[in-house]
């Protein structure tokens, strides 16, 4: 046992005291984790000196508990495809909307087009200019009436689903007062996004954690689980552990690894071209409904809903279609309809009375290529096609004309 020596009070007297149990131990153990902590501090700081690090949390993306995913405003990263198909600067404005800044307030003259759509709206691989509802406001502006201009708003937002694109037109979309929303709606997976036990199964996860409607119509908000949230601020807001979680520079993004998606995962989107099964039947029926609810709501503010279906590469590219039927070589082509989901999402569309543009037949005649190939989102051409139909469907159809008074 250590012992220590001091004087005594009384002069020539010495006395030795024993140090209680364990003293010792403690001590040396707080020192240690002292110089732990201090060496980790250290490191923390010299990691963001020299890398300037200042991370994006999870591609920019925050947890929100009403809607499900919202855009962090005014972060800035590269984009890049490892195929190296693009490489692009991302910016979102002070909304958090990958779209040039808008005011919530919507100024004399000005007729309003609101879009929601997932990661084709949201468009990270081209310029901004090039995206379709940049390229929609100038060519509308091109021939509007006198006194008259027209404003897109771009909501698009990568991961999201029909729910979670009507609770987003819900909380924030119509604070800007749209006169006409637009919902783009990707036959590859956005019915699957609408079920809560498929999008469990695309992404091998236990549960979800965004809002979604249940079989009965009942709408759930899991919430993001704590344990989650605690490893993910880790991670997105200390330079060490987003190192050692192998994260790459915080101001880049690198998408298309082919490798990534498993044979597992690519099975379950491959569920639309099946005639629908019990679970199957579920998303769609929850899809009409999620429609119905968006419908409402819209015509609840004195607007106009209008749906334009996105086809999958898959139904445009024989080789892509090939390619995807080489990696399932148990699926049976005949029970495989190619055309299947964008019926399905036109009768749910004609059912709730919803304009609708289908894009399949004008993309299929199309004589350049529509989509990056490994990526498969729009490339340059796809978004100016896309823009282009939009806008000719619009005066077509009359739905840039003002809306009765309800």
């Amino acid at each position: 046992m250590s012992e220590r020596t001091y004087m005594a009070d009384t002069p020539g007297e010495r006395r030795t005291a024993q140090r209680p149990p364990g003293v010792t131990w403690i001590a040396r153990g707080l020192a240690l984790a002292f110089g732990v902590l201090l060496a980790l501090a250290l490191i923390e700081l010299l990691g963001r000196v020299a890398v300037g690090f200042e991370p994006l949390p999870g591609w920019a993306q925050d947890f929100n508990n009403r809607v499900g995913y919202e855009l962090r405003p005014g972060e800035t990263y590269t984009y890049a495809s490892l195929s190296g198909e693009f490489e692009n600067e991302v910016r979102h404005n002070n909304r958090g909307l990958h779209d040039v800044e808008h005011t919530l307030a919507k100024p004399d003259g000005v007729r309003r087009i609101l879009i929601l759509s997932d990661s084709f709206g949201h468009a990270r691989e081209v310029p901004l200019e090039q995206n379709f509802a940049r390229q929609l406001e100038a060519r509308l502006n091109q021939d509007a009436p006198p006194g008259t201009r027209y404003e897109v708003i771009n909501l698009g937002h990568y991961g999201l689903g029909t729910t979670q694109e009507y609770l987003t037109y819900r909380h924030e979309g119509r604070r800007y007062q749209p006169d006409l929303v637009l919902l783009g709606f990707y036959v590859g997976n956005d019915v699957l996004d609408n079920h809560a036990s498929l999008t469990a199964a695309w992404n091998a996860t236990e549960g979800v954690e965004a809002p979604y409607y249940a079989p009965d119509s009942t709408l759930h908000q899991p919430g993001m689980a704590a344990r989650r949230r605690i490893l993910s601020w880790l991670r997105q807001n200390l330079f060490l552990v987003h190192t050692l979680a192998g994260g790459l520079p915080p101001d880049r993004v690198e998408v298309g690894d082919p490798g990534a998606v498993t044979e597992r995962a690519l099975r379950v989107p491959m569920g639309v071209y099946l005639p629908p099964d019990e679970t199957w039947q579920q998303a769609w029926d929850i899809t009409g409904h999620v429609l119905a609810e968006l419908q409402q709501a819209v015509e609840d503010d004195g607007a106009r809903l209008g749906l334009f279906v996105i086809p999958d590469r898959r139904q445009i590219d024989d080789d892509a279609w090939e390619a995807t039927l080489a990696r399932l070589p148990d699926l049976d082509p005949a029970a495989l309809d190619r055309l299947r989901p964008t019926g399905s999402i036109l009768a749910l569309a004609a059912q709730t009375g919803i304009p609708a543009l289908d894009l399949l037949e004008p993309f299929r005649a199309a004589d350049e290529r529509l989509y990056f190939p490994i990526d498969g989102h729009f490339n340059p051409a796809g978004h100016s096609l896309t823009a282009d139909q939009l806008a000719g469907w619009l005066d077509a159809s009359g739905l840039l004309e003002a809306s009765e008074p309800s």
